[in-house]
Order: C-alpha cells, then sequence, then structure tokens
C-alpha cells in the first residue's frame, strides 16, 4: 500500500490563514530599503518630484534601491562588488 503524498512544512504554513492582529505594519509588496544606509524606501519616493529615492544598476544588470541623499555612498559600493564580484556589501535594513 503506497503512502499519500504529505505538504510539506512550507507548503502547510502557506494554507493556513494568519492569525488575526498578526500582521505587520510592514507587510509590503514591494519591501525596499537603500543599499547604502538600510533605510525603509515607500515607492512614491521613486516617483515623486524630485525623487527622493532611485534605483542603481550594477554592471552585472542587477537594480538596487538608494537614497537621493547616499547616491555617492551605493555607488561607491555597486563599484566594489563590479570590481570585486562580491556580493554587495549592503547596510543592515532599518524602518
Amino acid at each position: 500500500m503506497k503512502r499519500e503524498k504529505r505538504l510539506t512544512k512550507r507548503e502547510r504554513k502557506a494554507l493556513k490563514e494568519p492569525k488575526p492582529g498578526a500582521a505587520s505594519a510592514h507587510q509590503h509588496e514591494h519591501h525596499i530599503h537603500c543599499v547604502a544606509c538600510g533605510r525603509h524606501l515607500d515607492e512614491g519616493e521613486f516617483q515623486a518630484v524630485p525623487a527622493s529615492a532611485k534605483f542603481l544598476r550594477c554592471q552585472h544588470g542587477s537594480q538596487f534601491a538608494t537614497c537621493a541623499e547616499h547616491e555617492e555612498r551605493a555607488k561607491i559600493i555597486l563599484e566594489t562588488h563590479d570590481r570585486t564580484g562580491q556580493p554587495v556589501q549592503a547596510a543592515s535594513a532599518w524602518h
């Protein structure tokens, strides 16, 4: 007799409904942080005039978000990433 296939823990968790009150204030469709300082960036900051946040692209084609005030530091971080081939040394995220 063959056993029934069981769901993995991840699959069971995905099917389970969240507990009421467990919703976090930071459940976003897109959760973006500055690569240079780690500050949380909202999508509206990219579309504001003048934009207070923007995306930078490394030579490999990956996009990284940065706030306007730390753009130069973010460019240095991405240049280091491009030159060494190491992962991007992004700042720790904070809100």
